[in-house]
C-alpha cells in the first residue's frame, strides 16, 4: 500500500512539471511572438495596421503573463506539496520515536514492577512463618511466570527449591507430642500449592518443569488427594511420594520417576505415563483406564484391584508386579515383560498380549476371553490350564486350549 501511494505521488508530480513546462514554453513563445508576429501579420504604417499590431502585442503580452503565472503556480504547488510531504514524514518519524520511547518506558516500568513483585514474593516464601503469607508468595510467583515468560525458569527454580527445603524441614517433621496427635497431622498447604503451580505453569521450550530431587513428599509434606488434573510434571522426581487418592486424570508424567511412591486409589484415567519409572510403587485400586504406560517401568509394583481397561502398556516392564483382581480389558500389552507377574483373578478380556514375555506369570483364574496371546514368549500349558478363556482366545503355536474353556465367554467383564 505504501509503495502504491509513493508511485502515485511520483506520477502526479511528473505530470505537474510537464504541465508547468508546457505553460512556460507557451509564455516564451508568446514573448517571442510579441517581437515578430505583429509586423508580419499587419505590415504598413496605416492607422489600422498600427492599431492591429498594438492589439496583437497586448494580447500576446497578456497570454505570456498568464502562462508565466500558471507555470509559477504549478511549480509553487509542487514545492508546497513536497514540503508538506516532508513535514508529514518528519511527524511520522517523531511519532514512531515517541512510541518507541513510550514502549521502552513501559518495558522498564514493567521490569521494575516484576522485580519488585519477585523480591516481595521470595521474601514471603523465605522469611514468613505465616502459611497464608507463603501461599501469597507462591501465587505471586505463578503470576510472574505467566506474565513474564523470560522469568519462568527462575520461578521454577525458586519453587522447586522451596519444596525441597520445606519438605525436609526438621520443624515440619517434629514428632507429635502424643500418639493421638499423629492422626491429626495436616499436609502442608504451601508445599501442595507449590507443586500444583509447578505442574500447571505453561510449557515452554528449554524451561524444565521442576526439580524435586531430594524432596520428602510424604507425612506432613504429603500430596494425598492433591488435584493435578490435566497438568504437566514430565520428568519430575516424585520417588516415595504420597499421592494416595490424588486426582490426576490426564496428567503428563512422561519420563517421571515415582519409584516406591504410594498411588493407592489415585484417579489417573488417560494419564500419560510413557517411560515413567514406577518400580515397587503402590497402585492398589488406582484408576488408570485408557492411560498410556508404554515402556513404563513397573517392576514389583502393586496393582491389586487396579483398573487398566484400554490402557496402553506396549513394551512395559511388569516383571514381578502384582495385578491380582486387576482389570485390563482391551488393554494393549504388546511386547510387555510379564515375567513372574501375578494375574490371579485378573480380567484380561480381549487384551492384546502379542509377543509378551510371560515366563512364570501367574494366571490362576485369570480371565482371557477373546485375548490375543499370539507369539507370547515363555507361556506354557500349565499356566493356561489354571486360567479361564473361551473359543475366541488366541494361543501361541504348540499350546492347546484347555478342555474347561468354553465358547461364549464374558469377555472379562
Amino acid at each position: 500500500m505504501a509503495d502504491n501511494g509513493g508511485a502515485r505521488r511520483r506520477a502526479s508530480r511528473r505530470w505537474l512539471w510537464i504541465c508547468a513546462g508546457i505553460a512556460a514554453a507557451g509564455a516564451v513563445a508568446a514573448v517571442l511572438g510579441i517581437w515578430h508576429l505583429p509586423d508580419r501579420m499587419y505590415p504598413g504604417n496605416s492607422d489600422g495596421a498600427v492599431q492591429a499590431r498594438a492589439a496583437l502585442q497586448g494580447g500576446l503580452l497578456t497570454a505570456a503573463a498568464a502562462l508565466t503565472a500558471v507555470a509559477g503556480g504549478l511549480i509553487a504547488l509542487d514545492e508546497t506539496r513536497h514540503a508538506n510531504a516532508e513535514v508529514r514524514r518528519a511527524n511520522e518519524e517523531t511519532r514512531r520515536a515517541n512510541e518507541a520511547a513510550d514502549s521502552r518506558e513501559r518495558d522498564a516500568n514493567a521490569n521494575t514492577h516484576v522485580r519488585e513483585l519477585y523480591t516481595r514474593a521470595v521474601d514471603q516464601l523465605g522469611t514468613s512463618d505465616n502459611e497464608t503469607v507463603r501461599l501469597g508468595g507462591i501465587y505471586a510467583l505463578e503470576r510472574i511466570a505467566i506474565d513474564s515468560p523470560a522469568d519462568q525458569r527462575t520461578v521454577v527454580e525458586v519453587l522447586s527449591a522451596f519444596v525441597r527445603i520445606r519438605s525436609t524441614d526438621s520443624d515440619l517433621r517434629q514428632a507429635p507430642a502424643e500418639e493421638s496427635d499423629a492422626l491429626a497431622v495436616r499436609p502442608a498447604a504451601d508445599i501442595r500449592a507449590a507443586v500444583q503451580v509447578l505442574a500447571r505453569l505453561p510449557v515452554r521450550d528449554d524451561v524444565p518443569r521442576c526439580d524435586l530431587s531430594g524432596a520428602n513428599l510424604n507425612g506432613p509434606a504429603s500430596l494425598a488427594a492433591i488435584t493435578l488434573t490435566g497438568t504437566n510434571l514430565a520428568g519430575a522426581d516424585l520417588d516415595e511420594a504420597d499421592l494416595t487418592s490424588a486426582r490426576m486424570g490426564g496428567v503428563d508424567l512422561t519420563g517421571a520417576s515415582l519409584k516406591e511412591s504410594d498411588l493407592t486409589g489415585a484417579q489417573m484415567g488417560a494419564a500419560n505415563l510413557t517411560r515413567t519409572r514406577l518400580d515397587w510403587a503402590i497402585l492398589t485400586d488406582a484408576r488408570l483406564a485408557n492411560a498410556i504406560l508404554a515402556d513404563a517401568q513397573l517392576g514389583g509394583a502393586r496393582l491389586v484391584d487396579a483398573l487398566l481397561d484400554g490402557a496402553v502398556l506396549v513394551g512395559a516392564q511388569l516383571g514381578g508386579a502384582d495385578l491380582t483382581d486387576a482389570r485390563l480389558v482391551r488393554a494393549d500389552l504388546t511386547n510387555a515383560r510379564l515375567v513372574r507377574t501375578n494375574f490371579t483373578d485378573a480380567r484380561l478380556g480381549e487384551a492384546d498380549l502379542t509377543g509378551a514375555q510371560m515366563r512364570g506369570a501367574k494366571l490362576v483364574r485369570t480371565r482371557l476371553d477373546g485375548a490375543d496371546l499370539t507369539g507370547a514368549v515363555g507361556l506354557d500349558q500349565t499356566q493356561l490350564d489354571v486360567a479361564e478363556g473361551d473359543a475366541e482366545t488366541r494361543l501361541p503355536a504348540g499350546l492347546v486350549r484347555p478342555a474347561s474353556w468354553t465358547s461364549g465367554g464374558t469377555g472379562g467383564a
